[in-house]
């Protein structure tokens, strides 16, 4: 009865990640999929950031992490919640951050395939790369990879917490074309990426 009782607790535990999980991953993808335009009548929802502005994302020290925001950088207030997501945008480029709560650590690499499934679904025509594992500069093992559209391309970067009970997805996304100063300002955001002293 226990053992029972233990496996269908894993179970909601488990379509609780999925579902929040594949919210994050349909913001991502009506970014892509709703064009420009829709990013550009945003405009007003802007609030500007000043250089050296540190962000963080997620609830408790032992659940957070923390980025570093250049100058030039406005956050969206109506798409950013401090313990959830972060939607910062600087000209062109928007740099979605999102905290994702993980059942166990072996969640990690599924994170790829569940986004790659349901940006199949949401628009055939975007691709995502094969995920490649790195650890610098984070020293923890962490994925990342390309994603493409007709109107936009940027990157896609999931590290998992120290416990690997969260982990902080960031997606770049510009038009194509966009210049190789702005993508660099966007790079800068994601390997500022720092997790509290009290999760490691």
């Amino acid at each position: 009865m226990a053992a029972d009782a233990r496996g269908r607790g894993l179970a909601v535990s488990a379509t609780r990640f999925r579902l929040r999980w594949l919210a994050s991953v349909v913001a991502v993808m009506a970014l892509l999929t709703a064009g420009w335009p829709l990013l550009n009548s945003a405009v007003a929802n802007r609030q500007p950031l000043p250089g050296g502005a540190k962000l963080t994302i997620g609830s408790g020290a032992s659940g957070s992490a923390m980025v570093t925001v250049g100058p030039g950088w406005s956050v969206q207030p109506a798409q950013s919640n401090g313990t959830q997501e972060y939607r910062l945008r600087k000209a062109a480029v928007v740099v979605d951050i999102r905290h994702v709560s993980l059942v166990d650590r072996y969640q990690v690499p599924g994170l790829w395939g569940g986004m790659r499934q349901v940006l199949a679904v949401i628009d055939p025509g975007a691709r995502l790369s094969k995920p490649v594992s790195f650890t610098a500069p984070y020293e923890l093992p962490a994925l990342t990879g390309w994603i493409s559209s007709r109107p936009l391309v940027g990157t896609v970067t999931i590290v998992p917490g120290p416990a690997r009970d969260f982990a902080i997805g960031m997606v770049v996304l510009a038009p194509r074309g966009t210049s190789r100063a702005l993508l660099a300002a966007a790079h800068r955001i994601v390997i500022s990426l720092m997790f509290s002293a009290a999760s490691k």
